[in-house]
This record gives C-alpha cells, structure tokens and sequence, in this order.
C-alpha cells in the first residue's frame, strides 16, 4: 500500500514539473523557433546578393540559386540521389558500430574501477592517434573493402561515446548504485534501469558530437577509397573544377548533418521532455 502510494506521488510530481516546464517553454517557443528559421535564411539571401553584386567570386562560389538549380539537375540524372543514400548508409552503419560498442565499454568502464584502470591506457594511446593515421593499419588487417571503410567511419562515434559514458557513469551518485546493489539488482539491471537513464543528458550529448564526427568520417572515407557518395562527388568535382558540382555535394552533405543532429533533438524532447536547451536544431 505504501509503495503504490508512493509511486503515485513520485508520478504527480514528474506530471507536474512536465507541465509547468511545457507552460514556461510554450511561450518562448514560436519566437525561438521564428529565429531558427530566419537566421539561416538571412544567411543564405546574404550570400545571394553578395554573387549577384559580384562582391565574390562566383566561379569559386556559385550563388545560392545556381547550387540548388544544380542540385535539382543531378537529381533529375539520378547520381545525386545514389551518391547521398551511399553516404547515409555508410554513416548509419558505421554510427550502430561506433556508437553502441562506446556506450557499453564506456558505461563498463565508469561503473568497474578496475576495468577503467586496464582498458583507460589503451585507449588514451589510439584515441590521440589521428583518425586517419589508422587507416594503413586498417587496411592491412581488414583489407580494402567496405568492412575497413565503415571501420575508420566508426571510430570517432565509438571514442566519443566511450569517453563520454564513462565520465558520466563516474559521476553518477554512488548511492544509487548501492541502493540497486541491496537490492540485489543484476548487471544488466545495473546498467539499463540505473546508470543509464541517470547519465541520458550526457549520452545525448554525446550522439550530438558522434553525428559531426560519423559524417567528418564518411566523408574522409569516400574522398579516399569510395567509388560513390557525397565525398566521392565534391572530390571529383574539385578536381575537374566542376565547383558547382562540388558545392552541390557539399550543401546536400550539409542538410543530411542537419537532419540527423535535428533529430537528436527530437529525441530529446521525447525522452527529457523537462529539459529545454537551445541547440543547433
């Protein structure tokens, strides 16, 4: 009777903090959401007018309207629309393995003193390497294929999250862990009813660094070895001095990014809808 009493209260408290934290943003929310819109828009019509009074030069960059007019050509031919799902695709896959082995370790990691002092060293070496550093010795042990390539995309998501997680799982309250622990609370439980929702602000922040680092690796990737893609595109392109072109890869590339951290934020109205940042998004 106590506990459901309990539970009852601790449920009209979290509806009430909702609400009011809903009520307090509603307000703000069609101004802050009218600048978002507008700043990239004055952005762009900046940058229109400056082409079109030829105050830079537009044959290093092309005005707005020429790259979408171009944008819309290379959709029509069908290139633009395989080059961008290659790139999506490759940033996808390689964000599942970057992302989820990172939140295991790094949870593993902060939660177990002794697993943090073995493993720590190890990946303070590779972790000051530079990414692309690595690449030979990805190839020689994975081959030229696109096992390698979705492994060098998935580095910088998997040290991101790792580093992450395992600072906000050391931070975490100990006494929630004890608490758990008398309660004779498994390890799973201990990592997906405790640490995990405790450190869920850090964990988004984390996917929101991972999105810019998984797309700066797709596109490293598909410059060096890729035979299609966003990358592919913008690399030939420049080589050719097709800067339309080139530019086209680059503002599609720029949106995919967009969409993803913009979904992020989605995501975290969903899971903390109490919580109200200002983002990118």
């Amino acid at each position: 009777m106590a506990e459901s009493q309990l539970e009852s209260a601790d449920r009209a408290v979290g509806n009430r903090a909702r609400a009011a934290s809903r009520r307090g943003f509603g307000a703000r929310a069609p101004v802050e959401r009218a600048v978002s819109i507008a700043s990239p828009i004055v952005c762009v019509i900046a940058w229109e007018i400056a082409a079109r009074l030829h105050w830079i030069d537009v044959r290093i960059l092309p005005a707005p309207t020429v790259v979408v007019a171009t944008i819309l050509d290379l959709f029509r031919n069908g290139d633009l629309a395989g080059d961008t799902w290659a790139t999506i695709e490759r940033f996808l896959i390689g964000m599942v393995w970057g992302v989820i082995p990172g939140v295991f370790i790094g949870l593993t990691m902060g939660l177990f003193r002794w697993v943090g002092i073995v493993l720590n060293p190890i990946f303070a070496l590779f972790y000051n390497v530079p990414r692309i550093a690595l690449f030979p010795l990805v190839l020689i042990l994975v081959g030229l294929n696109d096992t390698s390539n979705i492994l060098m995309i998935a580095l910088g998501p998997f040290f991101t999250m790792l580093i992450t997680c395992m600072g906000a799982a050391m931070n975490v309250e100990p006494i929630y862990r004890d608490v758990a622990r008398n309660f004779n609370a498994r390890p799973r439980q201990l990592y997906l009813m405790v640490t995990l929702p405790a450190i869920t602000p850090a964990l988004i922040d984390g996917l929101r660094l991972s999105v810019g680092l998984g797309l700066l690796g797709t596109i490293a990737v598909e410059f060096l070895v890729a035979d299609n893609g966003l990358g592919h595109l913008i690399w030939n392109s420049w080589q050719v001095l097709s800067l339309k072109q080139s530019m086209a890869g680059l503002v599609v590339a720029a949106v995919v990014g967009w969409f993803f951290y913009g979904s992020l934020a989605v995501l975290e109205r969903l899971v903390m809808p109490w919580q109200r940042r200002t983002t990118f998004a």
